[in-house]
């Protein structure tokens, strides 16, 4: 068997939570549900710098962690639900070991 495009996407997504500045900001947008919130707003809750946080993020979409929504002049963070969804699916279903 060789490593296709879903063992690339968890891998990504795997490594994304990989830090734990990036798990302390999963856990802040989790708190904030679909809706997510302003880039300065999770700026402010994470306390990370402008470049630390804009770091971290970038992993975390190419992780397929996060979306990024433009609501005037601001963007908008948020956690990708159904991508989440659909990788606890694969993981769940490749967690059931065989007796």
């Amino acid at each position: 068997m060789k490593p296709n495009k879903i063992h690339e996407q968890n891998a990504a997504f795997f490594q994304a939570l990989s830090h734990r500045r990036r798990q302390m900001l999963f856990e802040i947008l989790k708190q904030h549900g679909a809706d997510g919130l302003p880039f300065h707003r999770l700026q402010n809750k994470s306390g990370l710098s402008s470049a630390i946080l804009s770091h971290h993020l970038r992993f975390m979409t190419q992780g397929g962690i996060l979306q990024r929504t433009q609501k005037g002049r601001e963007t908008w963070i948020s956690l990708d639900i159904a991508h989440l969804g659909d990788t606890a699916a694969w993981l769940g279903k490749h967690m059931t070991i065989a007796a």
